[in-house]
């Protein structure tokens, strides 16, 4: 048997190298942008229990890319699955069955398989699986559902109108952190919010558990998640009217990507981005919207374009080189928001300026970051690009917190016009 073993995914342009007790490792061909689209390897850990054949990593690597569940094929019977939520207190596990089942505990620590704590929470049936198609990946994606759907249950966390797979869980932290300052606000104030809150839950947890029925009230809570990162991207694949394949990918980041192992020269642009910030951008559940902007796009694609034609086409394209920006300023802090008009731009820097003057953290739309956070800006500005000139320019007057003008960010009147 060898030592390593190596498969190439023609439409990806990817080669993956599977050393035998290591993790598999991915290098990029020439129509991949080399700036870093893909990780650099695939975890170990969830290949374990995998055999080492040409096959069985064909089969992880292809569902991989194509963002499918991997199915390691462990045997839960006997190496039962477990994992944590709500700050270790409490614990989940499945062991084979028709049930996921959950425990209370503190501090993470491991409660005795025999313990009569044990409940069931879980019913595979309802999320339609049958224990021969149960994976380690949708394990995770359903308990950590389970957890956003008992803070919903509990009034922690606001339900989604449309539960979308993507942003489900979204901003749970914030929402107990908001729920245990606005309840608990002597408890906060003496032991800290999340001590707090800790408190509260346990407590809330115990009285559930202890309840003649059990904790029914919280079985089946939520849905699946659908989380979108390296180790289970969102991809797309499309063909244009000339037969030219086009790759888009996605790992939960700002920037939707765009690769064509028939077009080589996409991957030496830096521009080959086809979209940036989709969950804001969503209209709907985010995946089938972004399938749906993909294809839209890629039949619009003609047999004429060049290359930079098919880039500036591109809805990403149209915000990387926005004609209006907000340029947010500190103390070792320097950052842009891009914006598509100038109403846009004003909006944005008008609520940075109000947050940044109440000593508030400013959440602000940025192309290179994955988190469009900062604190401690000092000065907002709207600046607006001249084509010709290549420059940006002040558009208004810009506010300063140490100095603020009453006539900061009003746009400059413009010059009247000779008569």
């Amino acid at each position: 048997m060898p030592a390593t073993l190596a498969y190439h995914h023609a439409r990806a342009d990817l080669t993956f190298t599977w050393k035998k007790d290591t993790g598999i490792t991915i290098r990029t061909g020439d129509t991949v942008p080399y700036w870093g689209v893909y990780p650099n390897a695939l975890s170990s850990s969830r290949f374990s229990e995998l055999p080492f054949t040409l096959s069985a990593l064909r089969d992880v690597c292809d569902a991989w890319w194509e963002g499918r569940e991997i199915n390691t094929g462990q045997n839960f019977a006997e190496r039962p699955w477990t994992t944590y939520e709500f700050s270790g207190q409490v614990q989940l596990r499945y062991r084979g069955g028709p049930v996921i089942e959950a425990a209370l505990t503190e501090h993470c620590q491991p409660v005795p398989a025999d313990s009569t704590d044990w409940q069931p929470i879980i019913d595979l049936a309802a999320d339609d699986r049958t224990p021969t198609d149960v994976t380690v990946d949708w394990l995770f994606c359903r308990t950590s559902g389970w957890a956003t759907g008992v803070l919903e249950h509990l009034g922690v966390h606001a339900p989604q109108h449309t539960p979308d797979p993507v942003r489900y869980g979204d901003g749970t932290q914030d929402s107990v952190i908001a729920w245990t300052i606005r309840h608990l606000p002597a408890q906060a104030k003496a032991d800290g919010t999340l001590s707090a809150w800790s408190t509260w839950f346990a407590s809330t947890a115990r009285e559930v558990w202890n309840a003649p029925q059990g904790p029914t009230q919280w079985r089946n809570a939520g849905i699946t998640r659908r989380p979108v990162t390296e180790w289970a991207p969102w991809t797309y694949q499309h063909s244009t009217v000339n037969g030219t394949r086009l790759n888009f990918l996605w790992f939960g980041g700002n920037s939707v990507y765009l690769t064509s192992p028939d077009n080589p020269r996409l991957a030496t642009l830096d521009d080959a981005t086809f979209l940036h910030h989709p969950r804001e951008q969503a209209t709907g559940p985010v995946l089938p919207w972004l399938q749906e902007q993909a294809r839209e796009w890629a039949a619009t694609c003609t047999t004429t374009q060049t290359v930079a034609d098919i880039l500036a086409s591109t809805p990403g394209y149209a915000l990387r080189h926005a004609p209006w920006r907000v340029e947010l300023t500190g103390p070792g802090l320097s950052r842009y928001a891009p914006c598509l008009s100038e109403e846009e731009a004003y909006e944005v820097a008008r609520r940075a300026r109000d947050n940044a003057a109440q000593g508030e953290g400013v959440c602000f739309r940025s192309i290179f970051r994955y988190n469009d956070a900062a604190n401690g800006v000092t000065s907002v500005c709207v600046q607006r690009r001249h084509p010709e000139e290549n420059l940006w320019q002040a558009h208004s007057r810009p506010w300063n917190k140490h100095s603020p003008a009453s006539d900061a960010l009003i746009p400059r009147p413009r010059a009247a016009s000779a008569g």
